[in-house]
């Protein structure tokens, strides 16, 4: 569910009772728009995520692994300078909306203590997260925001913070059935619209769960309810409501987690509801490889619309060649029609437009009709006809020859943008693009220029109930490095004829039939025909793996081989998903 005011109420509390009081032991900037923060408290190190992804945003403690770039942002050194060390004094949430602050007691430059406060605003495209100092001014904020984009509000350093305008809504903290009753019998649309423009902090799905709650149908207009019994009761549901903190997920039978909610929901199906040891704990549940996923797509977004045009370019010059192809039976009449006028000199008269001839290669004897240039001699005329054959059988040669590197260069292309949708890291990316570059697709930029060698990725890891390790490749070069450095005796496997993973059982001997159905499992999961009822999954020894001098990356050729046939039921798949997000 979205982080509206109503669930970031919970979380605030929630991180009050495990952060006040402990001190930032680090900073980082995992993403442009996420800090991280590494917070010692109570014996134990707890991870501050605060996020303000347009999509993402939200604030919650967090046990995933969280890859740091190279080089720190500039903002992460900031938050450095100025968090690290400090002790957070207060977590509170503002005027119930979605703005989450943070104060921070921390020491100045001159050793003396002062205060500063993160801002964290959960507001879709315009999410921020902003470091104000003890005077209220901003030193600086993960999303500048000039005068010229917004007249309202500006953003930036030094210019003086100020909270989003107020609306006039209720606070949660002063909701009374007469202040809320005044609202609602002057509101001339239905209970649940009414409760979201007049409450702060309510999205639809939390003003459907408040009128489930107090047992009224939301979509009831105001003026056809007892508006004094239903304000009175939304005020006894928010007085009570922190009692009611009980997190749960919500998810499908396949296990993969739908949403996440502060308490069971009457709104949806109670079975479907499980209980969580905490609101972060569901929403790292909930978030599992979904944060994974969006940044490896906005990280290789440029680098799929470099493939796929590629790919659209060896598509039309694929098509010329075979164009080319087509034109060898005007060829060979273009060698017949030489000969035929070299065997007819004598009786082609000069400047003649056409001749009609014998074809003696022809049993029955038919003559044929040759055009012939009026500029020329019969034998010039022959000699062009040679010409033309000879020039046909040359590009019949280049397109058999283009066909072949076309072929070749486009299952490279369609490797790798297979290989995207298995990208866990920027290194992985890198390994991808190193690949392209080397092929001539894509072009170095400068950082590429100054390493000499890309980083090495890491292949997924997974475990066979016998506890026998599987390892799978994410991209080309690391299926090369996977098959090549596996021991003589190891099974490898592999989806037949598609784009897919190289995979490993790493034992050396003969592997149980659990594992070897698990590794064709994976094998089937990491190639294109994942959703193939049953798709032919090859086996055999790395023994029998050869690597052809100038194949490119991840293709080899493999013989005494076993086929197994293997389909993934969605409790397979979303079990596979949440192994590779906890590599």
């Amino acid at each position: 569910m979205p982080m509206d005011g109503f669930t970031l109420s919970f979380m605030a509390r929630e991180l009050r009772d495990a952060l006040v009081g402990g001190r930032v032991e680090r900073a980082s900037q995992p993403e442009r728009d996420a800090l991280l923060l590494t917070v010692r408290n109570q014996g134990r190190n707890e991870k501050l995520l605060l996020s303000a992804s347009t999509e993402q945003a939200r604030a919650q403690l967090t046990e995933q692994s969280y890859e740091n770039p190279a080089q720190p942002p500039m903002f992460c050194m900031l938050m450095r300078k100025y968090l690290q060390g400090a002790r957070i004094a207060a977590i509170e949430q503002w005027r119930g909306d979605r703005v989450l602050t943070i104060t921070l007691d921390c020491m100045g430059e001159m050793g003396d203590a002062i205060q500063k406060t993160l801002v964290l605003e959960i507001m879709g495209r315009y999410s921020n997260l902003t470091l104000v100092d003890e005077k209220g001014v901003i030193v600086d904020c993960l999303r500048h925001v000039n005068s010229e984009m917004s007249r309202v509000r500006m953003l930036l350093p030094g210019v003086t913070f100020a909270f989003p305008p107020a609306q006039d809504k209720l606070q949660p903290t002063e909701i009374t059935g007469e202040a809320l009753a005044a609202r609602l019998i002057a509101f001339p649309g239905m209970l649940e619209k009414a409760l979201i423009e007049n409450i702060s902090g309510l999205a639809k799905i939390s003003a459907r769960e408040v009128c489930a709650q107090i047992g009224a149908d939301g979509q009831t207009f105001c003026d056809l309810l007892d508006t004094a019994a239903a304000a009175r009761s939304v005020a006894a549901f928010y007085q009570g409501l922190h009692a009611r903190f009980a997190p749960v997920t919500i998810g499908e039978t396949t296990g993969r987690v739908l949403d996440f909610f502060p308490f069971l929901y009457l709104t949806f199906a109670p079975d479907a509801q499980k209980p969580a040891a905490s609101l972060s704990a569901a929403m790292d549940a909930f978030y599992l490889g979904r944060d994974i996923r969006l940044r490896m797509q906005q990280r290789g977004a440029g680098l799929q619309k470099q493939i796929k045009t590629n790919l659209s370019r060896l598509e039309k010059k694929q098509e010329i060649m075979l164009e080319t192809l087509g034109e060898s039976e005007k060829a060979e009449q273009n060698r017949l029609f030489g000969e035929l006028l070299t065997a007819n000199m004598h009786i082609i008269p000069r400047g003649a437009a056409d001749v009609t001839v014998a074809n003696y290669y022809d049993p029955d004897m038919h003559t044929v009709t040759i055009a012939l240039s009026t500029q020329l001699t019969p034998a010039q005329n022959a000699q062009l006809y040679y010409k033309k054959y000879r020039k046909a059988i040359n590009a019949e040669k280049y397109a058999v020859e283009q066909l072949a590197v076309i072929q070749s260069e486009m299952e490279l292309l369609d490797n790798a943008l297979d290989d995207l949708d298995k990208c866990s890291t920027t290194t992985d990316l890198s390994e991808i693009r190193a690949l392209l570059v080397q092929s001539g697709f894509v072009r170095p930029d400068a950082e590429t220029r100054k390493r000499k060698k890309p980083p090495e990725g890491k292949p997924y890891h997974f475990t066979a109930p016998d506890g026998t390790e599987i390892l799978v490749g994410k991209n080309a070069l690391q299926n090369d490095r996977l098959t090549l450095h596996a021991r003589a005796e190891e099974t490898w496997l592999h989806a037949q004829g598609m784009p897919g993973s190289h995979v490993i059982i790493r034992t050396e001997a003969v592997p149980a039939p659990e594992t070897l159905l698990l590794a064709a499992k994976l094998a089937a999961y990491y190639s294109k025909g994942r959703n193939h009822p049953s798709l032919p999954v090859d086996y055999t020894r790395r023994k029998h793996i050869k690597k052809g001098a100038s194949a490119a990356a991840g293709l080899v050729t493999y013989t005494n081989f076993q086929t197994i046939f293997v389909g993934l039921t969605p409790e397979e798949m979303v079990t596979i998903s949440r192994a590779a997000a906890e590599n």
